[in-house]
């Protein structure tokens, strides 16, 4: 099975798979911790890719995390990504484990994990670095998104209600609602209604931003 994925062509083959056609979005060094206390994220790329077994599109989004701070830290990511008809795709759901598979070994670096296999411990230090790939079913309109990772702070806060100051309880579990602090990137695909005829998708750093979702 292949992946050929929806951007310019790609440098060389992939590992296993046939080669990502692609050039991946240029990427940010690191996004500055919001306090000393949170982890050091730095973000890859963000390509789309056809599963060619299956014909499934997919959003492939890449990075690294490192621990900078003075003492191990826990890492437990989520990552949304919102369409600009503002459909919320999470990560690593709806993506078949098979096709995951093909995915990871074609659009990101043998050493990458996915979200649930990176969750745990990071030791302090670069050595101690751990990649991660996201894998996101593709689906609505893809030339605007926003991606939004929350996991790196341990920063919360309780939801309350904004007439009444009292806490407001999630309908799912009935505990009190929290909001966590998140980093949050817009990706935008100008001037097409298919992302896939697009040559690149674009950001502009100076509008990512740190938020309490």
């Amino acid at each position: 099975a292949s992946l050929r994925q929806e951007e310019a062509p790609a440098a060389g083959p992939a590992p296993e798979a046939a080669e990502p056609k692609g050039k991946a979005l240029p990427a940010a060094e690191r996004v500055r911790p919001a306090t000393p206390d949170d982890l050091e994220f730095r973000p890859g790329t963000l390509v789309l890719v056809t599963d060619e077994a299956t014909g499934q599109r997919y959003a492939v989004f890449t990075y690294v995390v490192v621990n900078k701070t003075a003492r191990t830290q826990r890492f437990t990511p989520r990552f949304e990504l919102l369409t600009g008809e503002g459909r919320l795709l999470v990560g690593g759901s709806a993506v078949p484990p098979a096709a995951a598979v093909r995915i990871r070994r074609a659009a990101s670096g043998p050493r990458s994990l996915d979200q649930f296999q990176i969750m745990g411990d990071i030791a302090v230090g670069e050595a101690n670095a751990k990649e991660g790939v996201v894998i996101f079913p593709a689906a609505g309109d893809l030339k605007d998104l926003t991606l939004f990772v929350s996991g790196m702070s341990m920063a919360f806060d309780f939801v309350t209600d904004p007439a009444t100051g009292a806490p407001v309880n999630d309908p799912k579990s009935g505990r009190p609602a929290v909001v966590r602090r998140s980093w949050s990137r817009h990706y935008s695909i100008p001037g097409v209604s298919d992302p896939r005829e697009s040559p690149e998708a674009r950001f502009d750093v100076t509008k990512d931003a740190w938020v309490m979702r």
